[in-house]
């Protein structure tokens, strides 16, 4: 009846709040448990309006992308072997204050579309492509000349003004269909429906005791990302930083004949850098779940917290500690303790090169990967093995199940979830390959050890006229290839567990 009741008064049927409870949602009318794919409450018969989502981050892709032309040249010169500035734009512009102006509203664009305030920040994205129209012009009447091509800048901040007003326009207008859709009915009682300053207003004790960390992250972890403009300049040591572009961008991919050398040792580090984090991970997560696994299946429960105990300290060791260590005993020389056991039982007749030959290091990397980690990730499997029901391996072993048989059809897809989540959540940290690698390495096996972050290292404090600008340009693409992967792990998490990492 209750159904019929709301076919009759479809006004009124269209009407139904929803809030989250986990993955589930509840009907604000009655309270029962409404199905994610449900169109009608399964008690009351009411119709399930369900929010729109929100297009906003639209918006903010395409403030980003108007960002990233900023930097590009407006002019770059075809010939990169020349001695004058080889390009122009927004950083060797002679007014300045315009560059700031550009990057100023388009941070306000992408602050305005997180608070939900997508019509002001039409206005501030528009503003910005003006800014720069004035300016490209500018660039192009003046430095114009025969050798010269236009950039990717203009055309990025065009699509960039584009995808970021559409955005807008989009969001804006289904907010406006939403609330003629409820009628006014908005229900209040809950903050989610409050703006953004009521619910600061309500919560202002809160804001005020996160105000020192804001501050903190604001000093120390945004405005460094000021320096990513030193990537499209020649920062020699000792000199002023020349505006060059993309040049630096150029000369890592090997799209000029002058970079080939350059491009050869930064391709090899960046393959080091993905082969060495994802086997790694692959080996690590795997050698956890076996540990715990096997720690599960331990009766004796002080032998079992003593192994946990021993496996656990090495993370808690230094990588400096953890190299020494291992040099020592893999060392070559008459105090390489494992040498010598490989001698005195005859396996081998001379020492192996383990740390300094390119066939073995990269084998010894992953056993002493697999030794100080492995024991630190079989806590989050421990803990879900403990969360199974007891009652379900007794019915299983009733049943004739014996231990592998158990270990296949309850405790492996227990695990699975775990082992699937902690793999998305380490996949977005494989660029932040350092220490590691840097404690362990030396010259004679670079093509097989060198990473991002070392050849980083390498190329601005090796000695010599470091090029800032260059190194700044490689940790630029390092950090973009991590975002990417990131917000990749962020979309496969929200698969998996329901709600991302960020």
């Amino acid at each position: 009846m209750a159904q019929r009741k709301s076919q009759n008064h479809p006004a009124a049927a269209t009407i139904l709040f929803l809030r989250e409870k986990g993955t589930l949602m509840v009907c604000k009318t009655c309270n029962a448990e409404i199905p994610k794919k449900a169109t009608r409450c399964p008690e009351c018969g009411r119709a399930v309006v369900k929010p729109h989502k929100n297009l906003y981050p639209i918006a903010i892709a395409g403030a980003v992308i108007s960002f990233v032309g900023g930097f590009f040249p407006a002019i770059q010169n075809s010939d990169a072997s020349k001695k004058f500035n080889p390009a122009y734009g927004f950083m060797n512009y002679e007014q300045p204050a315009l560059w700031y102006l550009f990057i100023a509203l388009l941070t306000a664009s992408v602050i305005l579309c997180a608070i939900k305030y997508e019509k002001i920040s039409i206005a501030t994205t528009v503003l910005a492509a003006v800014v720069y129209a004035i300016v490209y012009n500018n660039i192009c009447s003046r430095h114009g000349a025969p050798g010269m091509q236009n950039g990717l800048a203009g055309a990025l901040v065009i699509l960039g003004t584009i995808v970021g007003v559409a955005g807008s326009f989009m969001d804006v207008n289904k907010n406006a269909a939403e609330r003629k859709r409820k009628n006014g009915e908005l229900d209040y009682q809950y903050t989610g429906n409050k703006t953004v300053w009521q619910r600061i207003y309500i919560y202002r004790g809160f804001y005020i005791m996160f105000l020192p960390v804001l501050i903190f992250v604001v000093i120390f972890n945004y405005l460094p990302m000021v320096g990513l403009r030193y990537a499209f300049t020649d920062f020699i040591s000792g000199q002023e930083p020349t505006y060059v572009g993309i040049k630096h961008f150029v000369d890592m991919f090997g799209l000029s004949s002058l970079s080939k050398l350059s491009s050869k040792h930064f391709l090899t580090a960046f393959s080091n850098t993905l082969v060495l984090s994802i086997i790694k991970l692959f080996l690590n997560t795997f050698m956890a779940v076996v540990i715990s696994i096997l720690l599960n299946e331990m009766f004796n429960i002080y032998f079992k917290k003593s192994v946990q105990t021993i496996i656990y300290l090495p993370h808690f060791m230094s990588w400096v500690v953890v190299a020494s260590i291992f040099k020592m005993m893999l060392s070559a020389s008459d105090s390489g303790m494992f040498n010598q056991l490989l001698m005195n039982i005859g396996l081998i007749d001379q020492p192996i090169e383990f740390l300094t030959s390119e066939s073995t290091w990269r084998g010894v990397y992953y056993l002493v990967n697999i030794w100080k980690d492995t024991g630190w990730g079989t806590i989050l499997f421990l803990a879900t093995l403990s969360g199974i029901s007891p009652d379900l391996y007794e019915a299983a072993q009733i049943d004739g199940a014996n231990r592998f048989a158990r270990m296949r059809y309850i405790t492996m897809p227990a695990l699975a979830n775990t082992i699937i989540t902690v793999f998305i959540l380490n996949l977005a940290k494989v660029m932040n390959l350092f220490e590691s690698v840097f404690v362990m390495y030396n010259p004679s096996v670079y093509d097989k050890s060198d990473v991002l972050q070392t050849y980083i290292y390498r190329q601005s404090f090796s000695g010599g006229a470091a090029n800032y600008g260059y190194t700044t340009a490689v940790g630029l693409f390092r950090s973009v290839v991590g975002c990417i992967l990131v917000l990749l792990c962020n979309k496969a998490s929200k698969k998996v567990r329901g709600r991302g990492i960020v």
